[in-house]
């Protein structure tokens, strides 16, 4: 049997390891963007003349349902495989669903034969490589300094 003073203790150290564990589920679950989050930025080919989409819209665009700019050229959508954080991130913050659920979204069209998938690159660089020397192309990046591509601002619906 343990002492008075020890039951005291060993009570006091359990209910403080439970606070611990709460304040850190509510910092999760509250949305505190992560420290190590990258801020995302649509870009464009230097091609494409829309300087703002709504999320509808993009939505539209990356899965699929939308191939062709206003101007009639061919929209080349250019992704990170699903597994890239960036890819995750622009998933969740910007079309508001999971990487699974795209995939899931592009194979349907694949295979009915409505649609091709967006072409996924391997490399962030490659990427950027990708968007700048495909015209129509739109996809997301990290940073705006890059001089063949425009940023497109995303509105609220």
């Amino acid at each position: 049997m343990k002492k008075p003073a020890l039951r005291w203790l060993s009570t006091v150290l359990a209910h403080t390891r439970i606070r611990i564990v709460l304040l850190l589920n509510v910092a999760l679950l509250s949305g505190v963007p992560a420290a190590h989050a990258a801020e995302l930025n649509v870009m464009v080919n230097e091609s494409v003349t829309v300087s703002k989409l709504n999320r509808s819209e993009l939505r539209q665009i990356f899965t699929g349902h939308r191939q062709y700019w206003s101007d009639g050229t061919k929209i080349t959508v250019f992704v990170l495989n699903d597994n890239h954080e960036l890819h995750k991130q622009f998933c969740r913050e910007v079309l508001h669903m999971f990487p699974y659920q795209l995939s899931r979204l592009w194979d349907q069209i694949t295979y009915s034969g409505q649609g091709v998938t967006p072409v996924r690159v391997t490399s962030y660089q490659a990427l950027i490589e990708a968007l700048e020397s495909t015209s129509g192309s739109i996809g997301y990046v990290e940073h705006t300094e890059i001089v063949k591509l425009r940023r497109v601002e995303v509105g609220i619906e």
